[in-house]
């Protein structure tokens, strides 16, 4: 069933219609939350935050079929709270139920850590794009920039990860 199903299902009141979207969504947006906060905890606090804030207003969003893009939102924006609240703890090993859709688990830390020393700007772009899988445009109005911006900002922050992680080796990552 396709999520603007369920998302009219959610806004007539069916909790189970929601509970679907949520295993659907969860651990894209806990790896992008992973990304962009560097704790686990803090990314499970935002993720689940996320999700509270996304029931209670699921009759605001107009466009059922853009609840990808509108829970990525409120998550940048639960995010944004816990960075401004915290000091993020620093991140010493991933967790094994960390769901990371890469090649395997040691890329996939490869990844992590690259990510985790990028700033804040590239690592919010990283994580909308390959972990929440968002179009470019999405990021754009997320962020409220303009959809160069974000393509810049994407391309520099691979570029980046490349260097860091030497792609060279892994090419299939970045495809």
């Amino acid at each position: 069933m396709e999520d603007w199903v369920l998302v009219e299902q959610a806004k007539r009141g069916s909790r189970h219609a929601f509970s679907v979207l949520v295993s659907r969504h969860e651990r894209a947006l806990y790896s992008t939350a992973l990304a962009m906060l560097r704790s686990s905890w803090d990314a499970a606090d935002a993720v689940q935050d996320a999700f509270l804030e996304a029931y209670r207003k699921i009759d605001a969003l107009k466009d059922p079929a853009k609840f990808k893009a509108w829970t990525a939102r409120i998550l940048c924006n639960k995010c944004r709270d816990i960075r401004r609240k915290r000091h993020p703890i620093p991140m010493e090993e991933l967790p094994e139920s960390c769901a990371f859709d890469f090649v395997g688990r040691d890329i996939n830390l490869d990844i992590m850590n690259a990510v985790r020393d990028l700033d804040d700007v590239d690592r919010t772009v990283v994580a909308l794009r390959f972990f929440r899988d968002l179009k470019v445009d999405e990021i754009a109005e997320i962020l409220g920039c303009p959809a160069g911006t974000v393509k810049s900002r994407i391309n520099r922050a691979v570029a980046k990860l490349r260097y860091r992680i030497g792609a060279q080796d892994h090419s299939e990552v970045w495809q």
